[in-house]
């Protein structure tokens, strides 16, 4: 019994030493899988958390600005009117994961990888 008692005892006073859930870090609430393939040219990769803005992404938070206002959809950013050479090498822009908790999966073929920069910004410059 005494050693039930001291067990409890110790139990107590770790308890507050064990970070609890509502102290943990929140998640992002955008997660996401960004990658780029060139026909010609070896594919690209890497990740995009927005809210908050990290990841392996160069540009996370410029890119999660862009995104916030087309929830997610780089198909429906607008063109940045960069100037791009009309040079074919078809290049499949891919965007996956979550995006405010709901599952997102797009992608979008454009004719070389400049013209995937103009039409989604910093989104797929990485």
């Amino acid at each position: 019994m005494a050693k039930t008692r001291l067990l409890f005892a110790c139990l107590a006073l770790a308890a507050p030493l064990v970070p609890t859930a509502a102290q943990a870090a929140p998640l992002p609430a955008s997660g996401l899988v960004l990658s780029m393939q060139p026909e010609m040219g070896t594919l690209s990769t890497t990740q995009l958390s927005c809210e908050p803005a990290g990841g392996l992404h160069r540009n996370a938070k410029q890119a999660c600005d862009q995104l916030l206002p087309v929830e997610g959809d780089f198909r429906k950013l607008e063109d940045t009117g960069a100037m791009c050479t009309m040079e074919l090498n078809p290049t499949k822009a891919t965007l996956r994961g979550k995006w405010r908790n709901k599952k997102v999966d797009f992608q979008q073929v454009y004719s070389n990888p400049c013209v995937v920069r103009a039409f989604t910004g910093k989104v797929f410059d990485f």
